[in-house]
């Protein structure tokens, strides 16, 4: 495969596959809420395909509209850098913005809460917001192509053994996130704690593991998308999108690293007794002494692994096929 020029923009075969990981773990949300009733899951209501439904529609809403704008990102890029008429780079343009203020409703009070996580109207305009992004990527894709296939360098190696190590961290998230707990398991049910009765105020049979969807495999979720499309700012051209996605990306990264980090800690240790103290909450954005954690890591990282140099740009190696 021959080096791109610059007006092909930068590949989208990693937002392309972070795409796809969405779609696969809404399914598996869809069919794991609609198959067992919701006294396994954690504060929600109704079973069968509607209720399936519903949480999915929750789950577009957060995490997965977090990741939207950030994915959306290469493909706009992609489409603006390609032979165009003024028509569709207004339509372009439009559609971005449109689908980032849409995912931006998230963050309104009300719109996603702990203690009632079933779906709601104004969840969809955050779906609807999902649903541009990866509509705009499918259109990228189709009339442009993937774009290169870029080599692993040493950045990407760090990056997968970090989500290696979250992903062991994950695993009872995994299982319960198809409907099983991973204390019956073999081997694993000795390591990880899930099927242990721990009472909370409304949920009496509550598992220290519930089923179902868990912020904490969201959070890994949002990690590997900040660090898989790490791999696309290099080959965007140098432009404010660019700029604005290379800010991004360490913030999404570490709030999901800390989301990950916080559901592990209760859940495997505080649960289990280890020890009291609780890791910073940082799902929800504020002026907290987590938030300023996550903001000043965010900050490092973005100057030591994030942050394009603005004089040219860098068309990383390729693998050729």
């Amino acid at each position: 495969m021959s080096i791109p020029t610059a007006g092909e923009g930068p590949s989208l075969r990693e937002a392309r596959a972070l795409w796809l990981m969405w779609a696969i773990v809404a399914a598996l949300v869809w069919i794991t809420y609609a198959r067992l009733p919701a006294s396994d899951f954690y504060n929600v209501t109704g079973t069968g395909f509607g209720a399936g439904a519903a949480r999915v529609l929750v789950l577009l809403g957060w995490p997965i509209s977090l990741a939207a704008p950030a994915l959306l990102a290469p493909a706009a890029d992609r489409l603006l850098s390609s032979p165009h008429t003024p028509a569709a780079r207004r339509a372009v343009i439009g559609g971005s913005a449109a689908s980032v203020v849409l995912c931006m409703t998230i963050a309104w009070p009300g719109v996603i809460t702990q203690s009632n996580l079933d779906a709601k109207p104004s969840n969809l305009l955050a779906a609807c917001g999902v649903g541009i992004a990866a509509a705009l990527t499918a259109v990228a894709l189709r009339r442009t192509g993937p774009g290169p296939r870029m080599a692993v360098g040493i950045c990407d190696r760090v990056a997968i053994a970090l989500l290696a190590v979250m992903g062991v961290a994950a695993l009872p998230w995994i299982f319960a996130n198809v409907g099983v707990y991973v204390g019956d398991v073999p081997v694993l049910s000795q390591v990880f704690m899930s099927k242990k009765i721990l009472p909370e105020p409304g949920h009496p049979h509550l598992h220290a593991v519930h089923l179902g969807n868990h912020e904490g495999l969201d959070g890994w979720l949002l990690a590997a998308t900040a660090l898989g499309l790490r791999r696309a700012l290099p080959t965007m051209r140098a432009t404010g999108l660019r700029t604005m996605l290379a800010c991004y990306l360490p913030v999404l990264l570490v709030y999901g690293v800390m989301v990950a980090a916080n559901d592990f800690w209760h859940e495997q240790l505080v649960k289990r007794g280890t020890t009291s103290r609780m890791l910073p909450d940082v799902i929800t954005p504020g002026l907290t002494s987590g938030w300023a954690m996550l903001l000043a890591a965010a900050a490092l990282l973005y100057f030591t692994a994030f942050r394009v140099r603005a004089e040219t740009r860098q068309t990383p190696p390729v693998v050729r096929s």
